[in-house]
């Protein structure tokens, strides 16, 4: 999976916040990479080119038989772009899978958890897809444009991170029917090239100016109707820091704005020790408090997982070592008397 750190936003939250600078097509890009899936299951894209444009160097296909888990991006009950595994055909071109499975009437629509729904409109296909030298261009058919404007940029939070999530894609371009967008075609939110520190479901905390923030994504949580919990990643601006770690388990343990159906298994009383960053390694001391599951002899797993998912994505660390009063965590599913490394896998469609 590929995670990209996020750094002091100066756009204002909205519209705004989606303007970037073009870097030209194709440019090249420097890679930060966690755990990405195998080459053979990435570079294999449709030979096909966008329009105009050379395919690049495309590896010949494999015979692929079987299934395998990707991440695509769909919609929640509440209207969050969430990230959901699924388990998939192997097919030639595993990108261009995966947005196939993010389209409303789709082959998705029989998997999907109930009052989740797909992002793109229906009938949308995905023309060409080409990656080269870290730039997926996308070329969506007519129908890509026939989404509400309330929509518009849950859709470009769900093609940046989706394309993200695979090693060798650092940036998106959008083209709809062979013509490159510098706008999307119904807000009309200016558009170049995408990358991952635009956020995802973004919001401007309490007392942050816009232009002056630093953006940290926290891994919130909410519930399906049987009960069962799922992550939410949510972007907040917040006031600048040069300590983007620390202030990313505040904000976790601030938790949700009010008014929303997310929560945080965080509890408030949680204080912070202290939170060191060397390298690739991030190492977070907290209170006691963590320890209110399972009768104070464990700390919850959830409380955990979002810990590791917050910080990865916020820091681009690989690697968190979570400490209890300076003392490692035992216990439960997954060791973490020990560095851990963000999942693989977040909200597998075993619900």
């Amino acid at each position: 999976m590929k995670i990209q750190g996020i750094g002091k936003y100066t756009a204002v939250l909205g519209v705004s916040a989606m303007l970037v600078s073009g870097c030209g097509l194709f440019g090249p890009e420097q890679d930060v990479s966690i755990d990405p899936p195998p080459l053979s299951q990435v570079e294999v894209e449709t030979p096909q080119a966008v329009p105009g444009e050379e395919s690049g160097e495309v590896e010949e296909p494999e015979a692929m038989t079987g299934t395998y888990e990707r991440t695509v991006y769909l919609l929640d009950a509440n209207g969050y772009v969430v990230p959901v595994s699924l388990t998939l055909p192997k097919e030639e071109g595993t990108a261009k899978q995966v947005l196939t499975y993010m389209v409303k009437g789709g082959p998705v629509e029989a998997m999907l958890p109930n009052g989740f729904s797909a992002v793109f409109p229906e009938g949308t296909k995905v023309q060409g897809l080409v990656i080269k030298e870290g730039v997926a261009t996308i070329d969506f058919s007519k129908e890509f444009k026939t989404y509400k404007q309330e929509d518009e940029k849950k859709i470009l939070d769900a093609i940046t991170r989706a394309m993200t999530e695979f090693d060798n894609v650092k940036t998106v371009q959008i083209w709809i029917n062979g013509t490159p967008l510098t706008e999307m075609p119904v807000a009309r939110t200016p558009i170049n090239e995408l990358d991952r520190t635009l956020g995802v479901n973004l919001e401007l905390a309490d007392g942050a100016v816009p232009g002056k923030t630093t953006a940290v994504t926290v891994y919130f949580q909410s519930q399906l109707d049987n009960a069962r919990t799922y992550f939410v990643p949510v972007t907040r601006l917040i006031p600048e820091t040069d300590n983007v770690a620390k202030a990313t388990v505040e904000e976790l343990i601030k938790g949700p704005k009010e008014g929303t159906q997310l929560f945080s298994s965080l509890l408030r009383t949680t204080r912070v020790l202290d939170v060191q960053q060397q390298n690739d390694l991030i190492t977070v001391n907290l209170s006691d408090d963590i320890l209110k599951y399972d009768e104070g002899r464990e700390a919850s797993p959830d409380v955990l997982e979002s810990l590791v998912l917050s910080l990865t994505e916020s820091t681009g660390a690989k690697q968190v070592q979570l400490l209890v009063e300076g003392k490692p965590i035992s216990g439960g599913a997954q060791d973490f008397s020990k560095p851990v490394a963000r999942p693989l896998l977040v909200n597998s469609l075993s619900f």
